[in-house]
């Protein structure tokens, strides 16, 4: 299968090599993820795991949502941001950073109207500012989306669906701060991840089960001790 391509063009004038280019999310996996076994009893193999006390399987051999990880393409940070708050009286976070370009900018509150603030966030709303002008191939479009399962950042993104092969402009994506966060967002977090989406029409249809359906749904994660699904049913994505 022919590779579709993204372009990736520097939107303002910066040295060269200063701004890291956006490269495949599988380069960003978080540390969490890395040290997680496989077993909850703290074994990836599964003879050692089964010889110790009961135990289950973790997320790590979830293909879905290792597959959602790694998904598309990661936009971060391109230098250090403070996050820092001046108000005794109420946390009003505002940023900071040396660098003479914009990484992010604020918003007046009142263009959220009613939109309902992620619980455990502040109400003020800010503005990545992203340095790339994101083009696909015809036909396709970019699911932006806070970086998958990174609940540990400090922000949160918000969702976006871009027609990026008609765009003709670069980005900014509203997000949240943490309620009382104060600190460093270091230059390399990810902050967004964007997924390359081919245009379709698509219509609805209820439908039931078949018998032979059913049977095989009960039978299918038996076929291996581990990963059927990896080993069976999935297909390898590639964001180079």
């Amino acid at each position: 299968m022919k590779n579709k391509k993204i372009i990736f063009k520097q939107a303002r004038k910066h040295v060269d090599g200063l701004i890291a280019m956006p490269s495949s999310a599988k380069n960003y996996l978080p540390q969490w993820y890395k040290d997680q076994k496989l077993f909850s009893n703290g074994e990836n193999d599964y003879l050692k795991a089964s010889k110790k006390s009961n135990f289950n399987l973790t997320y790590k051999v979830c293909v879905p949502l290792i597959d959602s990880l790694t998904a598309g393409y990661m936009l971060t940070s391109p230098a250090d941001l403070m996050v820092i708050n001046h108000d005794k009286n109420q946390y009003t976070p505002t940023m900071q950073w040396n660098v003479h370009f914009e990484l992010a900018d604020s918003q007046p509150n009142d263009v959220l109207g009613n939109y309902p603030i992620p619980v455990g966030y502040n109400k003020n709303l800010f503005r990545w500012v992203i340095d790339w002008k994101i083009t696909t191939s015809p036909g396709y479009s970019l699911w932006i989306t806070h970086p998958s399962h990174r609940n540990d950042l400090p922000f949160f993104t918000l969702n976006a669906f871009i027609d990026a092969d008609n765009y003709p402009s670069s980005l900014v994506l509203p997000f949240f701060i943490k309620d009382g966060f104060e600190g460093i967002i270091k230059e390399g977090t990810p902050v967004a991840q964007i997924i390359p989406i081919k245009r379709d029409n698509w219509k609805s249809i209820e439908d039931n089960f078949s018998s032979q359906e059913l049977l095989n749904m009960e039978n299918y994660s038996k076929i291996n001790l581990l990963r059927t699904y990896k080993n069976k049913y999935w297909s390898k994505k590639n964001y180079d």
